[in-house]
C-alpha cells in the first residue's frame, strides 16, 4: 500500500480498542482523513503525545481502503488555551464537527485548511461563543450551502427591518414569505447585523466588538437549526457545550 507524508490538524480522537485510537484528521493536502493510529494509547509509545485534539502535525501514513493507518507523528503546534478553557474546547469541537460533517473524504481544501488555524487561536482568547458562530457560517459557505441574511429566501426580494428564519425553507423570510410558513422563528433587525457582521470577519486580524448575549443566544440556536435541517441529525458537540451551562 501506499505511503505519503502530510502536515494535518486533529480534529477529533477516540479510543478504539485496547490501545489504539481512531482519528479524524483534516489536510491541507489531502483534505478530509480518517486514520487508525495502533498502541498510540501505549505511554512508551512515539505516537502517544503527538495525536491530541487540535494540535498541527506532522504525520507519515499508510494508505487504507476505508481507513489510513499512522506510521508516524512529529508535533508542529498545539493551542496551550484548550488545555486549560474547557469551554473554549468545547466550542472548538464545534467547529471541528461542522467542518467534517461538510468536507468530503480526500479532497482538498486548503483554502479552509489555512483559515482554520487562525480560527482555532482565537477560540478562546476571544469569546469562544461568538468565534463558533461566525466560523459556522464561514464554513457553510465554503461548502457551498451558506444563505443570504438580507434576502428571502423564498422570493429573493431584500429584507429590511424585523423579518423571519426557517432552516425547513432555507434561510430568511420576508413578513410576506413568512404568513404561511409554520415553522419559523423571529429574525430580527439586529441580528441580522450580527450575524452579516460576523459572518465576514477576517481571522488574521479579527475586531474586538461586543454583542448582546440574547442575539449571541439567538444566532446560536438559528444556526444550530439550519445544520441540523442541513445534516439530518443533532450535533454531539452542542452537548457537550450544553453539559457546561453554556
Amino acid at each position: 500500500m501506499a505511503q505519503y507524508q502530510t502536515e494535518a490538524i486533529v480534529l477529533s480522537v477516540r479510543n478504539w480498542g485496547e490501545a489504539d485510537k481512531m482519528l479524524r484528521l483534516f489536510s491541507r493536502d489531502h483534505g478530509k482523513i480518517t486514520a487508525a493510529a495502533f498502541g498510540a494509547r501505549r505511554p512508551k509509545s512515539p505516537l502517544a503525545s503527538g495525536l491530541q485534539m487540535f494540535q498541527t502535525v506532522e504525520l507519515s501514513l499508510t494508505a487504507g481502503e476505508r481507513v489510513d493507518t499512522v506510521r508516524g507523528c512529529r508535533l508542529i503546534h498545539r493551542y496551550p488555551h484548550f488545555e486549560t478553557d474547557l469551554l473554549a474546547m468545547a466550542y472548538a469541537s464545534f467547529i471541528a464537527e461542522v467542518l467534517l460533517e461538510l468536507a468530503p473524504d480526500g479532497a482538498p481544501q486548503p483554502e479552509i485548511y489555512d483559515w482554520l488555524p487562525s480560527v482555532l487561536a482565537a477560540c478562546g482568547p476571544k469569546n469562544p461563543r461568538i468565534v463558533a458562530l461566525a466560523a459556522g457560517f464561514q464554513l457553510l459557505d465554503f461548502a457551498g450551502m451558506g444563505f443570504s441574511f438580507n434576502a428571502c429566501a423564498v422570493s429573493g426580494a431584500p429584507i429590511e427591518g424585523d423579518a423571519y428564519f426557517s432552516a425547513e425553507e432555507g434561510g430568511a423570510l420576508s413578513p410576506t414569505a413568512a404568513v404561511n410558513i409554520q415553522k419559523k422563528r423571529p429574525y430580527p433587525e439586529g441580528l441580522r447585523t450580527l450575524l452579516t457582521k460576523l459572518s465576514a470577519i477576517d481571522w488574521a486580524a479579527p475586531p474586538a466588538f461586543t454583542a448582546k448575549k440574547s442575539e449571541i443566544v439567538a444566532g446560536e440556536s438559528l444556526l444550530v437549526s439550519y445544520l441540523q435541517e442541513t445534516f439530518g441529525h443533532g450535533l454531539r458537540s452542542m452537548k457537550f457545550i450544553r453539559q457546561l451551562g453554556a
